[in-house]
């Protein structure tokens, strides 16, 4: 309650807002995948596979960035590309330095979402928000609308 006071309850129609911008899925995946790596050496698994030493720095070098580019699809839905790209980079690399991938489930989990994320396209159209003004601010000038013939090629001559 800085300067406004704002209700900390949030409306399904809200959340379905907020939900269908962003990359919710592949987020999902993707911090699953670089959870699911950082937590696997502290369980408990098979010491034939756990090897304590570099392998765990390893480990945490790819976890955690996997673990940041779903906190990034989440914040940042604009970067999908870019943070699919890396997630699937990191997943690839992670079947080397994390103890088999996270046996393979955090490397899939990762693939996949990196994928989603960067095959996710954002909405065309935003519905306007209840109250929001559809007019233009006034001094903003809007493009006259193009006729049929101004967006046509130009024909070359016949020779």
């Amino acid at each position: 309650m800085l300067l406004t006071h704002r209700s900390g309850r949030w409306h399904p129609g809200q959340v379905r807002r907020w939900s269908r911008r962003r990359p919710l899925a592949a987020a999902v995946l993707v911090s699953g995948a670089g959870a699911e790596m950082m937590l696997l050496p502290f369980l408990g698994a098979p010491a034939a596979i756990l090897r304590p030493g570099v392998a765990d720095a390893a480990g945490l070098g790819v976890s955690l960035p996997l673990l940041l580019a779903g906190v990034v699809l989440l914040r940042f839905p604009q970067l999908h590309a870019i943070a699919g790209v890396a997630a699937v980079a990191l997943a690839v690399l992670a079947l080397i330095t994390c103890n088999l991938g996270g046996l393979l489930a955090g490397s899939v989990l990762g693939m996949v979402g990196g994928s989603l994320a960067f095959a996710w396209t954002p909405p065309t159209t935003i519905p306007p928000m209840a109250g929001a003004a559809t007019t233009p601010a006034p001094g903003l000038r809007t493009l006259p609308e193009q006729t049929p013939h101004e967006t046509e090629a130009p024909r070359c001559p016949a020779s």
